[in-house]
């Protein structure tokens, strides 16, 4: 049986990273797979982006990975102040080996014949959102793969087509996904959930059951929030991890 552990959105959060990892480890996965932003918002980005090289996880591009290694682009310029601060500080505590293997980063990982990875949406516009029944029609309307797993939004949901009606658009519970409809899985936010649940997420896929569901992990919220405090990053990215918002 072939299990598949995605987690997405570290953002720098190396105490919600760790835990998540010793979790998905005593879950004995036989693959895991990041979602994209490593970096970004937290203090320890250059750990985090160790601890998924070293261990050789495969990694899709997300938008923070992205600006902390093209601040010139266009994009950068639209960023409120507060992000654009955070991708500044962050770009500097990088290496270049760091910054480049970021950069290589592919937007897409084809993980099945009919199975796909990527960090935001199909939708039209590189860093679209699945996060509700308007984003996840937009999402349906380019998918062309059966099965597809996301993260970008910080908030686990499961999207399935269902043709002729909107979209079905639910919470992530225990599921066996349906193999006759497209599904995209937002697996949630590992280092800075937003769904008003603190805890470290990432979610569990049993490949020849098609059995789906999350795991939620507690981990060292203080210390990570000191960490953005003493590394005078915006106090609301420490602040926010205790309410997950």
């Amino acid at each position: 049986m072939t299990k598949i552990g995605f987690f997405s959105d570290v953002h720098g959060n190396l105490e919600a990273l760790q835990a998540i990892l010793k979790r998905l480890d005593q879950e004995s996965c036989d693959l895991l797979v990041c979602l994209g932003d490593i970096v970004g918002y937290g203090a320890n980005p250059s750990e985090c982006v160790q601890i998924i090289r070293e261990r050789d996880i495969p990694c899709v591009m997300g938008n923070h990975d992205e600006y902390a290694t093209s601040l010139m682009t266009p994009a950068i310029a639209r960023l409120r102040a507060e992000v654009l601060q955070s991708i500044e500080w962050t770009q500097k505590q990088l290496n270049m080996d760091d910054l480049k293997w970021l950069a290589e980063l592919p937007l897409r990982l084809q993980l099945g014949d009919d199975m796909i990875a990527l960090h935001s949406s199909f939708a039209r516009g590189r860093w679209s959102y699945c996060m509700d029944e308007d984003t996840f029609a937009a999402n349906f309307e380019r998918q062309e793969c059966q099965l597809a797993f996301c993260g970008h939004s910080h908030s686990p949901l499961i999207g399935i087509e269902m043709p002729g009606h909107g979209p079905f658009v639910d919470f992530i519970r225990p599921y066996t996904l349906p193999d006759d409809h497209k599904v995209m899985v937002n697996v949630g936010s590992c280092g800075q959930p937003r769904d008003r649940d603190p805890r470290a997420c990432a979610c569990l896929f049993e490949v020849e059951k098609r059995h789906l569901e999350l795991v939620r992990e507690p981990y060292d919220i203080e210390t990570a929030q000191n960490k953005i405090y003493m590394a005078r990053l915006p106090d609301k990215f420490g602040l926010r991890l205790a309410v997950g918002k």
